[in-house]
């Protein structure tokens, strides 16, 4: 086998490796967001910006009384990013959520909330 052969065999490995993948994620993630739709009366979204930068998102799940009853936040760089839950806001009413106590040393953090928390009223 040539360089150039082997060269080629891994970047095509990698490739369909990547595609595998990322469907893996794509999958948890909108697994993660059905079910936040099926138990709530508004889902707010937001994210980070940054191109170079870990992607924060963050998704809110808000009762008739406009409290979290769930959330999701993903972070990170690579396909194996998770959804994670956001449990110290669960209880509270959208208005009281203030980005920077809930995240302090976060500026991405704050600015995902931040978006998720736009516009409910």
């Amino acid at each position: 086998m040539t360089l150039t052969t082997a060269l080629l065999t891994a970047a095509a490995v990698a490739w369909t490796a990547q595609i595998i993948l990322g469907y893996w994620q794509i999958s948890r993630f909108n697994n993660a967001y059905a079910e936040l739709a099926r138990h709530s009366t508004y889902l707010g979204v937001g994210h980070s910006n940054g191109r170079f930068t870990p992607k924060i998102l963050i998704i809110l799940a808000l009762d008739g009384d406009k409290r979290v009853s769930d959330s999701i936040l993903m972070q990170g760089l690579t396909i194996f990013a998770a959804p994670q839950k956001l449990t110290q806001l669960h209880g509270m009413d959208y208005r009281d959520i203030d980005p920077a106590a809930i995240f302090p040393d976060k500026p991405r953090h704050q600015q995902a909330l931040a978006s998720a928390l736009q516009h409910k009223d």
